[in-house]
């Protein structure tokens, strides 16, 4: 409300400003036409010269001034690189949103990480909202980044990227919060994105080389900045993103007989079905042959948890660890719908045999 209030008395003050000067003119060319009233021809002469003026000014305002206007809106200026600090300034000064779609971003490394998040902090003070997507270090998009990019550690930065949000969400006041959100994607963006008010700057990806290496920043209003900000929109109003919490940990209601635990568990996704790390809480009830599972979303519908396959459990247990990073073995089992004909209880891990 405060900037469409800005923006008003700007548009009345340049209104006035206008007028004042074609008013001067008016006055300006009357005292130079008067004195000169009586010449032989001058009304002719006046003639020609107000007609020729009608004329530039008609191709002005619907020749020049629209084609001006359409090369300004579309403009394009490519950059080799992303200037971290120029972005940081912007946020320093901006009003409305802040929007941004990576794998990974810069702003949360190095020597960039302590200013941004100073920043971010002084911009959640003026109302300004932001909304931040990275993508899922365990999913396959994330993968493919990895590849492109090597000998760069893709993984380990979109990791410590999400865990540095995670933490700084967790330091910030509780009136912040929903102003700063964050989504995890199992998708990858289709472009960098940058976005600070009417600013914006995408990076296009290539092999071998990081998105900040090539940039074209242009207009949200324009015709390339409103493609890029409608893809970034339907992306993030679409399915499958999960919040940092969601991201983290998944809510299982594990009964045996009549005794019920809830637990908040790690957890993956592969091939479309959750795995979860029931190392070392839910152990005790997991490996119990009579154990049901639910989920708080899905009271009605049971589910049990099915050990995996040696070569799953590897592909399972690797993209675990590019999500969570490497630590203690977990202990994997895949959330399924029971089907006693053909699923057989997890045995217990050799260390907890009786």
């Amino acid at each position: 409300m405060a900037r469409r209030g800005r923006l008003s008395d700007s548009r009345y003050r340049l209104s006035y400003l206008y007028a004042a000067i074609g008013a001067l003119l008016l006055v300006a060319a009357f005292a130079l036409l008067y004195p000169v009233r009586h010449t032989t021809g001058f009304a002719d002469e006046l003639r020609i010269g107000i007609g020729a003026n009608l004329i530039d000014l008609t191709l002005a305002v619907l020749v020049l001034q629209p084609l001006v206007l359409y090369l300004s809106r579309n403009a394009v200026r490519r950059r080799n690189r992303l200037d971290y600090r120029a972005v940081i300034g912007r946020i320093e000064t901006a009003d409305d949103r802040v929007d941004l779609w990576k794998h990974w971003t810069g702003l949360l490394e190095g020597p960039h990480r302590a200013r941004f998040t100073e920043t971010v902090r002084g911009a959640l003070d003026r109302g300004v909202r932001f909304r931040i997507m990275l993508t899922d270090p365990s999913s396959r998009d994330a993968a493919e980044r990895a590849r492109q990019v090597a000998p760069t550690d893709a993984i380990t930065a979109i990791r410590q990227n999400i865990e540095r949000l995670d933490h700084f969400v967790a330091e910030l006041p509780a009136r912040h919060r929903p102003g700063f959100q964050v989504r995890i994607s199992a998708t990858g963006p289709a472009h960098a994105f940058y976005r600070v008010d009417d600013w914006l700057t995408y990076g296009i990806f290539r092999d071998r080389r990081v998105s900040e290496s090539s940039q074209r920043e242009v207009r949200v209003r324009g015709d390339l900045g409103e493609l890029a900000l409608e893809a970034f929109e339907n992306r993030w109003n679409g399915v499958g993103l999960r919040t940092l919490t969601d991201h983290y940990r998944m809510r299982l209601r594990v009964t045996v007989h009549d005794d019920t635990s809830e637990y908040e568990l790690r957890y993956v996704v592969h091939d479309g079905e959750h795995w979860v790390n029931v190392n070392p809480s839910a152990l005790p009830h997991a490996f119990h042959p009579d154990h049901r599972v639910t989920t708080p979303d899905d009271g009605a519908t049971h589910w049990t948890l099915v050990p995996a396959t040696r070569e799953t459990l590897e592909r399972v247990t690797a993209l675990y660890t590019a999500k969570y990073g490497p630590g203690e073995g977990p202990v994997l089992l895949r959330l399924a719908a029971p089907d006693p004909s053909r699923i057989t209880p997890a045995s217990p891990p050799p260390g907890d045999q009786p």
